[in-house]
C-alpha cells in the first residue's frame, strides 16, 4: 500500500528527533495535511535539478524489473531537460504533506534516570484542566511530565 493510502485512512503522525550527545528528544504529534498543488509545485522546483529530474524517473513503490529501468529512464529525463532553461514538471503523483502539531514533547536525558519532560499540548474543548497544567499562549498548555 502506498503511502498516499496509508495516509488517507490515518491522517496522523508521530515524529521523534533524537540527539543521543545531547540527551535531548523532541517528539510531535499531530494530523497529516496534503499541501495544496501550488504548494507542492514551489517546492518541487525549489529542490535541486538533479532532485527534480530523480522524481520523474520513479514511480514510488511500483515493483520494477531491475535497476536498469531506473537509470535508463534517467538517461532519457537527462537528455530531455539538458537545457537549464527548461523547467522540469512535477509529476502529477508528486506532493508535499505538513503535519499540523497537536503536541510537542520535550526530553532532556539526566545522568540519574530522573529525566525532564515538558508537553506543550492543545486541550480538547470540553477537558478539565489539572491544576498542575499551565495555561500558555494561542490555546496550548504545558505540562510536566513524570519520566
Amino acid at each position: 500500500m502506498t503511502r498516499v493510502l496509508l495516509q488517507m485512512e490515518n491522517p496522523r503522525a508521530s515524529l521523534c528527533f533524537y540527539w543521543e550527545p545531547l540527551m535531548r528528544s523532541v517528539r510531535v504529534e499531530g494530523k497529516v495535511e496534503r499541501l495544496s498543488t501550488e504548494e507542492s509545485t514551489a517546492y518541487f522546483h525549489s529542490r535541486p535539478r538533479s532532485s527534480q529530474l530523480g522524481a520523474n524517473v520513479s514511480d514510488q513503490s511500483k515493483v520494477i524489473s531491475g535497476r536498469d529501468v531506473l537509470t535508463r529512464k534517467e538517461a532519457e529525463l537527462k537528455a530531455l531537460y539538458a537545457d537549464p532553461a527548461v523547467a522540469v514538471p512535477k509529476p502529477d503523483h508528486w506532493g508535499g504533506y505538513v503535519v499540523v502539531p497537536h503536541v510537542f514533547e520535550f526530553w532532556q536525558g539526566q545522568s540519574n534516570r530522573v529525566h525532564d519532560r515538558i508537553r506543550f499540548r492543545r486541550p480538547t474543548e470540553s477537558e478539565q484542566l489539572s491544576p498542575d497544567a499551565h495555561v500558555g499562549e494561542d490555546g496550548w498548555v504545558y505540562e510536566r511530565l513524570a519520566p
